[in-house]
């Protein structure tokens, strides 16, 4: 009793009082290391001044305020621990409570509002998100980062003649999302030479290496991924994490209502092979999945002649449908979850949910921007945009998503072949797929995707 009348409430206000403590701290690590980002910016002096100025007084407000709150914090705590000592003795004039017992009193005492607050519904702890701001939200420290991450790595492109074969030194996998992509880069990850961006580079893509120093998580149990369609990924498999990159080092190429092509020009393709050798040593090969990889592919072929890229195409009914249900099913999760549309943002992921931004690709006729995107037509116009333009793309390497779910171990065998890389494509199974009850469509749009369709299975090179 009177360890619990003496520490009990000092320690309830304490855990109160950290908590609302949270909101001041992270609003200040926030300002804090949005100053730095600028400090270490590539500006102009004078525009650097202007920009420090105009943040050196919010982030010293926040620290005064954060300085004020934890005082407050702490007399609110010794303040209750006198008033329970008081209580204690009007009741109990001869107790005296050991002070190690009290201070455990005390501990779990503030543990019990950690334990009242109301659980977050984000899939990422508050702590975690901070964190995830901290480095993905701020560029200028990822590029200093980066220098480290690349400093005296040199992956120069190979002199190739007429005639002359080349060494694969890397393999992009790509298409409008929902073609297989993750799955074909997952098993390829698993069975051949590869080294790629996993889960455990986040939120440190742009400095793997120093970031892995640091955290070396297990490989743990896996879980599914938020598509909700029975693909189960874990800290150590492969992911769309590249497109951080092009975001941070590229032209400007995403605008408020879809997305650019543009050119990867030498100086950007040098940093973007040095930024895979960085990852790879020499003895790998460097595996991306990147579905934007169709917004730089000419340039992005042209200017690499050991890169392999196999764009994924599929039945456009079925593909449109699918698209449509990922997309009713992350406006969804976003409306839940904010911080899924910033993260989303964040990697280049714009194929569903409130930010979903179309391929403005140089196809005619231009299928609209601003369609309803809630309907199976407007998936089906982005499928045809999207694959009338790999039609006119200079030697794609196709292979049909009904193609690898009926016989994976083929594809593989055709992708070891047409790179030169040893992969093993035992044990793989064919896919199970049920075919859907499609919604109400357009006829001729479902009409000329299939023979867009027809064409792609045609130009294909792997056929079963």
């Amino acid at each position: 009793m009177d360890l619990l009348l003496a520490y009990l409430p000092s320690g309830l206000v304490l855990g109160y009082g950290l908590i609302l403590l949270k909101k001041p701290f992270f609003s200040l690590a926030t300002r804090s290391v949005d100053l730095l980002n600028v400090l270490i910016a590539e500006l102009d002096e004078d525009e650097k001044y202007r920009v420090v100025s105009s943040k050196v007084g919010p982030t010293i407000k926040e620290l005064l305020l954060l300085l004020l709150a934890f005082v407050a914090v702490v007399a609110a705590t010794y303040g209750a621990f006198l008033m329970g000592t008081v209580l204690l003795h009007s009741l109990l004039p001869n107790s005296a409570p050991h002070p190690l017992w009290g201070l455990l009193v005390l501990s779990l005492a503030a543990t019990v509002p950690f334990l009242r607050a109301p659980k977050s519904k984000s899939g990422y702890s508050e702590v975690s998100q901070l964190f995830h701001h901290l480095v993905l939200d701020n560029t200028h420290l990822g590029k200093r980062l980066f220098k480290s991450q690349i400093n005296g790595i040199e992956h120069p492109v190979p002199v190739v003649g007429p005639g002359d074969s080349v060494k694969t030194t890397a393999v992009i996998i790509t298409g409008l999302a929902r073609t297989g992509t993750t799955v074909l880069a997952k098993e390829l990850a698993a069975r051949g030479p590869f080294k790629s961006l996993t889960y455990a580079n986040l939120p440190f893509l742009l400095a793997p290496k120093l970031w892995g120093r640091i955290y070396r998580p297990k490989s743990g149990e896996l879980e599914e991924r938020a598509h909700g369609d029975g693909i189960k990924v874990g800290k150590d498999s492969v992911e769309a994490l590249e497109e951080y990159f092009f975001q941070t080092f590229g032209p400007k190429y995403v605008e408020q209502d879809k997305l650019l092509t543009h050119t990867l020009d030498g100086s950007l393709n040098d940093l973007y092979r040095r930024y895979q050798r960085s990852l790879t040593g020499d003895d790998r090969i460097y595996l991306a999945k990147n579905n934007n990889a169709i917004l730089r592919y000419p340039s992005l072929v042209a200017n690499n002649p050991d890169f392999a890229v196999f764009i994924l195409f599929r039945d456009p009914l079925d593909h449109a449908y699918s698209l449509l249900k990922q997309h009713q099913r992350f406006l969804q999760k976003q409306d839940e979850d904010p911080f899924v549309l910033t993260f989303m943002n964040w990697l280049g992921h714009y194929e569903f949910g409130h930010g979903q931004r179309p391929f403005d690709l140089p196809t005619l006729p231009k299928a609209p921007f601003a369609g309803d995107a809630t309907s199976l037509n407007y998936w089906l116009e982005r499928w045809i945009s999207y694959y009338s333009y790999v039609l006119t793309l200079d030697r794609p390497q196709l292979i049909s998503f009904e193609t690898f779910t009926k016989d994976p171990q083929a594809v593989l065998a055709s992708i070891a072949e047409a790179t030169g890389l040893a992969v093993d494509p035992s044990g793989l199974e064919p896919y199970q797929k049920t075919a859907p009850d499609f919604p109400e469509h357009d006829a001729h749009l479902a009409q000329r995707a299939m023979e867009i369709y027809s064409a792609l299975n045609e130009a294909s090179f792997c056929k079963v």
